[in-house]
């Protein structure tokens, strides 16, 4: 984490766009020391299956279950989670007691949502993409750890991804989680052009 953490700020001292691709969830803890130091008003946008508001998981405190819970160990007012439909009952307390502070729109009420609302807590303020691809449908993303169904498509993404882009500062982001299987390619094109549209919505 302490190495990721060294060559992203490198990335944000030279002016750039720092996009991380991982691995697993995990590494959004180091990936965010950066963005908090010169953003005090950072907000996160975060895409996933799971809520990841865990206090560590199996003994360990990095784990990818706990990846967002460390993440808002930070000074961060302001988390949006988007396309959740697991939470654990441990993760519960915690997000009670910083509803000021995070706000989860689950994949169950998908059909209610406005993508307006969704992405109007990031109006105006320097926003940390971090996608999980478990946040995708299983239909389309079955190459990742823990897929899940009843999750987000692709237009459902580019919605909030594009109104983000014209309403917020998108400074970074990273796209975690795919598990590549040989000779099943269409979940890499995906992660390969989740990646190209994000960098367009934040830069152009």
């Amino acid at each position: 984490l302490s190495q990721i953490e060294q060559k992203v700020q490198q990335v944000l001292d030279e002016g750039k766009f720092p996009l991380v691709l991982g691995g697993e969830h995990s590494i959004t803890a180091g990936v965010i020391r950066p963005f908090v130091k010169k953003f005090p008003n950072l907000a996160i946008l975060h895409f996933d299956a799971h809520a990841d508001l865990r206090d560590g998981y199996d003994g360990e405190h990095y784990s990818h279950a706990a990846a967002l819970r460390r993440v808002m160990d930070n000074p961060i007012s302001t988390l949006v989670s988007v396309g959740i439909r697991n939470i654990s009952a441990s993760e519960i307390p915690y997000l009670e007691e910083n509803l000021d502070r995070i706000k989860i729109h689950f994949a169950k009420d998908k059909e209610e949502w406005n993508f307006d609302e969704i992405v109007a807590p990031l109006k105006d303020r320097p926003v940390f993409i971090t996608f999980d691809l478990d946040g995708f449908d299983s239909s389309l993303m079955q190459a990742t750890g823990t897929p899940e169904p009843g999750g987000l498509m692709w237009q459902d993404v580019m919605k909030i991804i594009s109104r983000a882009g014209k309403s917020c500062n998108i400074v970074g982001a990273d796209v975690v989680e795919l598990a590549p299987v040989p000779q099943f390619h269409s979940c890499d094109f995906l992660a390969a052009k989740l990646c190209y549209k994000i960098l367009s919505h934040s830069l152009l």
